[in-house]
Parts: C-alpha cells; sequence; structure tokens
C-alpha cells in the first residue's frame, strides 16, 4: 500500500545553478508534507560525513515538524561512504602494515569512517534519531521502498532518508535528504517462527563475501510458490576488498549486492533488502522481516547475514591505535522466519525493537536512553538475556539498555569470540538448543542497535 504526500517542501543549500533533484515518487504520507534539501561541499576531509550532516542539519531548520528521539528513523544511502579517505592513504597503509606501526590519528580517522555504518551513526547522532538506523546501497528508490515499510509498520513515525556521496577523486561530496512522515500502526506484529538455519563459518581465503552468503542462502530457497522476501546484512559488504585489494593485490571478488540479487533473482526470492556498513545489520534484518510480514509483503522471510574477516582486513585493523580491538570473526548465517503458533516445533519471535540510542565516547559515560520504551515490550519478559556488540563499549551500552527494557532479567556475557554480520542471527538460530524464553540486546557503534524475544515453543 502506497499513500500520498499532500505536499513537498524545499529548501536550498547548494552551488548556484545546482542540478534539479527532479520529481519525488508517490509519497507514503497523508498528513504531512515531505522536505527535500540538497548540499554540495567542496574540500578535504571527511567529504561525505560532514555533508551529510549539514544537509540534515539545514532540513532540521527547515522542516519544524522533524521530531527527535525513539521514532525518528535514518536511511543513509551510499556506495562508497569516506572511503576516498583510505584510497588516498593506501601506500601508508601498506607501509605500515609491513612495519607493524599503528595508526596515527588521522589515519584512525579515516579507517574508523571507512564502514558506512559509521557515517550512518554520525548523521543520527546529529539529527537524535534513536530509531532505526541503516545503511543501504545507493539505489535511491530502493531506500524509499524501506521508508515505506517502516512508516506503515509503525516501526517509525517518521523516517529521514539521506542520500550522500563523493565523486570517485574524492574532491567533491554531495548530499540530500529527505523527510517522509507518517502514521503508527496500532496492529500488533504477528509471532514468527523460526524454522530453517544455516551457518557457514569462513575459512578459505579465496572465496568472496557473495559466494559465502550464496552457499547459505541456496539451501534455504523459496519452495511451494510462496512470497518469500530476502534480506541481506553486511558490515564491509565488498567494499573493504575492493579497496584493501589495492594494499594486498587479490581478486576482491564480485560485488556483493549485484551478486546477491541475481542470485534472488535466479531463486525466485520476491522482494531483496541489502543493508550494508552495520555490525548489527542482522538485528535490523529481524525487525524488517517481521515488518514485511505482517504487512502482508511476504509470506516467509530469509534473513542472512556475512561479512569476511581475515587476510588484508585483519591485518589493516591490527593498525588501528585501540586498546580494545573487537574480536571479530567472518562467517555467513541465515534463517527463515514466517507466521506461527507455539505448537508448531519451533522457536517464536515475538517481539523486535529497532532503538538507536547513542553510543557514548568513554566507558564512563552512561548511554542516554531518554525516551527509550521502558518495561516488556508487548508485556512478555525473558528468563535471561545475552548481549551483541562488537568492542567492551557496545557490550557495556546493551546491558545497560537490557537493563532498561527489562529491568532485573539476569544478563549473560557474550565473552570475547564476537561475529561481525551473523552474531544475532547465530544467537537466534541456536536458540532451540538454549534456555527460553530469551532476550537478545545488541548495541552496535556502527550501527543495527535493539532488542527482540525468543521463546520456547513447548
Amino acid at each position: 500500500m502506497r499513500l500520498s504526500a499532500v505536499e513537498r517542501a524545499s529548501c536550498g543549500f547548494a552551488e548556484e545553478g545546482a542540478d534539479d533533484l527532479g520529481p519525488l515518487p508517490e509519497g507514503i504520507s497523508t498528513a504531512a508534507a515531505t522536505a527535500v534539501l540538497r548540499a554540495q561541499q567542496f574540500g578535504r576531509g571527511l567529504h561525505v560525513t560532514r555533508t551529510a550532516r549539514r544537509a540534515v542539519a539545514k532540513l532540521r531548520a527547515g522542516a519544524p515538524e522533524l521530531a527527535e528521539g525513539g521514532h525518528l528513523g535514518l536511511i543513509l544511502a551510499t556506495e562508497r561512504g569516506d572511503q576516498h579517505m583510505v584510497a588516498r592513504r593506501t601506500a601508508d597503509v601498506a607501509r605500515r602494515m609491513s612495519l607493524g606501526e599503528r595508526a596515527p590519528t588521522d589515519l584512525f580517522r579515516a579507517i574508523a569512517y571507512f564502514p558506512v555504518g559509521r557515517v550512518a551513526k554520525s548523521i543520527a547522532e546529529k539529527l537524535q534519531a534513536w530509531g532505526p538506523v541503516v545503511s543501504v546501497p545507493g539505489d535511491l528508490e530502493r531506500a524509499r521502498t524501506l521508508a515505506e515499510v517502516w512508516l506503515t509498520a509503525g516501526r517509525a513515525e517518521q523516517v529521514v532518508l539521506v542520500a550522500a556521496d563523493a565523486t570517485p577523486d574524492g574532491a567533491t561530496a554531495h548530499a540530500t535528504a529527505e523527510l517522509w512522515l507518517g502514521g503508527r500502526r496500532a496492529d500488533t506484529a504477528p509471532a514468527l517462527t523460526m524454522t530453517p538455519y544455516v551457518q557457514r563459518t569462513h575459512k578459505s581465503e579465496g572465496v568472496s563475501c557473495a559466494e559465502l552468503a550464496g552457499q547459505v542462502i541456496e539451501t534455504l530457497a523459496p519452495v511451494g510458490g510462496r512470497r518469500t522476501a530476502l534480506i541481506v546484512g553486511s558490515m564491509l559488504a565488498d567494499a573493504g576488498e575492493s579497496l584493501l585489494a589495492e594494499v594486498s593485490p587479490r581478486d576482491p571478488g564480485p560485488p556483493l549486492e549485484g551478486a546477491i540479487r541475481s542470485l534472488a533473482g535466479r531463486l525466485g526470492f520476491s522482494e531483496l533488502f541489502v543493508l550494508i556498513g552495520s555490525s548489527g545489520a542482522s538485528m535490523t534484518a529481524l525487525g524488517l522481516g517481521q515488518d514485511l510480514i505482517a504487512l502482508d509483503r511476504a509470506d516467509s522471510v530469509v534473513v542472512c547475514g556475512v561479512d569476511l574477516v581475515h587476510g588484508v582486513l585483519a591485518q589493516a585493523l591490527g593498525l588501528l591505535r585501540c586498546d580494545d580491538l573487537p574480536h571479530m570473526r567472518g562467517g555467513a548465517s541465515a534463517l527463515m522466519l514466517q507466521p506461527g503458533t507455539p505448537d508448531d516445533g519451533h522457536p517464536i519471535l515475538q517481539a523486535c525493537s529497532l532503538v538507536s540510542p547513542a553510543v557514548p565516547s568513554q566507558p564512563t559515560v552512561a548511554m542516554d536512553l531518554a525516551g527509550v520504551p521502558t518495561g516488556p515490550p508487548n508485556g512478555r519478559k525473558p528468563s535471561h538475556v545475552v548481549l551483541s556488540g562488537l568492542s567492551s563499549l557496545d557490550l557495556q551500552c546493551a546491558e545497560q539498555l537490557a537493563g532498561h527494557v527489562w529491568p532485573g532479567v539476569p544478563i549473560f556475557s557474550r565473552g570475547d569470540v564476537r561475529g561481525v554480520g551473523d552474531d544475532v542471527l547465530r544467537l537466534a538460530g541456536t536458540a532451540s538448543s538454549l534456555d527460553l524464553p530469551m532476550g537478545i540486546v545488541g548495541v552496535h557503534s556502527l550501527g543495527g542497535t535493539g532488542c527482540c524475544l525468543l521463546t520456547s515453543a513447548l
């Protein structure tokens, strides 16, 4: 279902004579305006991040109806983020890798902003958007489809969609920002049965990110004419391999989005969403999967998380001057969700809430949970909670969020070995072997924060 926007408002922040954005597609709000902004910036530095933050700042100034807090979502559509910063420093990266040296501050910032999820989190902090936050490839129409799902399902009351990128030479960055508004639905999302679960640990140096994802997705191909949607989440996707291949020559493999889109078409998936740049994309994907079924856009949903952490990437991470390097593991996991009942013999995903309060920069600063709903979602409470996050600061914040949402519930540490794109899916996929009901709370400084609740089917 698509609703109609009643007004288009625009405000300028661009070079005179800049290309017009063109007509907007049919909107998704019956009672509010769509605000559109174009921003353009020249010079050097963190081009995409700075330009996007200026764009949303101008949007906020020109759209007084733009809210803050837990019901404001953000979608960043970009192909490269600030990766040109590292691209210009590949020789320096290679030299320091060979010498085993740590990274200076400016190179650390370049590496830190390499995943587009970090760019999205920076924009979210500027907006104070504590609702769902996600990065997607640069196709604006597909990003708008995701905004439509979030608003129609009540995942967010407002969504800011930012399209941002830099020119290939890194000399120019441009950004556009759109504000979409909608009403929250009162309908309760259906309980979802988790049926098949497939996991592949990454061991081969020769496999690409797309090939690793394909190995688990093919085992869950649609059957029986059912409308099965596919959601794939990855932190670095192919961008990291493509760029870092310049440091340590290797075949980076096929681009993730194109390869997955081809695979989805061949296997007959009815709809596809690719979430990139976020270490907690699988948490976001679980919520999106629930929404697709609640809105009757799909009869079942396959959710896949995938990332490669090896070779040159592992060496590059070793350059970071950081006392708490994430213990990241590469691999792929996929599970299938479909409407179910407690008597079908499978664990039930009963609730999924996507909230992304800002992760503080210091462990001595408490996470700001103002505006985050208190109490168990839908009145349900797990017997224990497990945490997901890459760094100890992420896990510390996840513990604070768990105590806020489910006060008094015992919390178990995840330990030192943590996955990247598939961490939450591995926890959910192995739920049948654990004590249920169980809550999962993830806080990722590279995006994908939220919580879900699993219960036993027995």
